[in-house]
């Protein structure tokens, strides 16, 4: 539910003395990738571009980051999406309150968060801003009208049906390799039977 992401009181939940993701790290960072609108999450995404800790998100760190993003999309062939181009839309969808920095508050307005999350995506998840750029209108307006209260629950929903789907598959696959096991066996057992009863029928010449 949409509890589940605020079961951290603290935005910097991996400032710690060590070089690896224990479980509660990696499911947090999990809560936080999948629904980058609640306030927890933005707070972690924006603690991560803000690399020199003066609470103010600037071109040249925003940029240091989309540079990878550049190289990946050079990588697959993607038409190539300009930095410039990139900022310029986020900012007319984010609205902040100084077009020369972003600060977090301007991620936490209530109309703000729904879409916040694609500068995040834009600088760390390409596959996510890639699918933001050809969203389709409509399944837009689905999304928005479904009935999950946060993108986590979708997500959520939408992975336990994947997870469940394959293993029922796993199951039906199994069952297919018994079944050709038995005809296997039963074909075997009948030509034993026949090579038998024909040693058996032959006159003794």
């Amino acid at each position: 539910g949409k509890d589940n992401n605020n079961n951290s009181s603290s935005s910097n939940k991996f400032a710690v003395d060590r070089d690896y993701l224990n479980y509660e790290d990696f499911i947090y960072f999990m809560l936080s990738e999948e629904d980058k609108a609640n306030e927890i999450s933005i707070r972690y995404w924006f603690s991560c571009i803000d690399v020199d800790g003066d609470g103010k998100l600037n071109n040249m760190e925003m940029r240091s980051f989309y540079m990878v993003q550049l190289h990946r999309m050079q990588m697959m062939g993607h038409e190539i999406v300009p930095f410039e181009d990139m900022l310029c839309q986020m900012i007319d969808m984010i609205k902040p309150a100084n077009n020369d920095y972003l600060i977090v508050e301007d991620f936490l307005q209530t109309e703000c968060a729904a879409v916040s999350g694609a500068l995040f995506d834009a600088l760390f998840n390409l596959n996510k801003y890639l699918q933001f750029e050809q969203r389709d209108p409509f399944q837009e307006r689905q999304k928005r009208e479904d009935e999950f209260e946060t993108d986590w629950d979708r997500f959520a929903f939408i992975d336990y049906n994947r997870l469940a789907m394959e293993e029922e598959n796993r199951e039906e696959e199994a069952m297919e390799i018994d079944w050709v096991a038995v005809d296997e066996d039963d074909d075997d057992g009948e030509d034993i039977h026949s090579l038998g009863f024909g040693g058996a029928s032959e006159a003794p010449f």
